[in-house]
């Protein structure tokens, strides 16, 4: 996972798969800098990500509820057409935003 800081804006850009394992590697270090650095907007970017399964589902629903305590919104970016609809079907896109222009 790489991360980017600019200005009020936080982008974590996951990669390979978001699944259990990734997840216990990375779930931590999201959740401290979310919480320290205080940013208006958090961009979970999924450009370099093959897999998702529903570990990955429950990451990015922990965040958005982490977000809406620290009054940030929460963002995706870069989801591939068999993510939207893993997303859609989740009702997640009821709740989060994607990040226009991206496939």
């Amino acid at each position: 996972m790489h991360i980017e800081k600019n200005k009020e804006v936080l982008t974590f850009y996951l990669n390979e798969d978001v699944d259990d394992y990734q997840i216990s590697l990375i779930k931590e270090e999201c959740i401290r800098l979310i919480d320290s650095l205080h940013p208006s907007v958090v961009i979970l970017d999924f450009s370099d990500v093959s897999f998702v399964d529903s570990t990955g589902i429950g990451f990015v629903l922990a965040r958005y509820k982490q977000c809406a305590s620290n009054q940030c919104q929460l963002m995706l970016k870069g989801l591939k057409s068999h993510h939207r609809v893993l997303f859609a079907m989740s009702g997640l896109f009821h709740l989060i935003k994607e990040v226009p222009g991206y496939e």
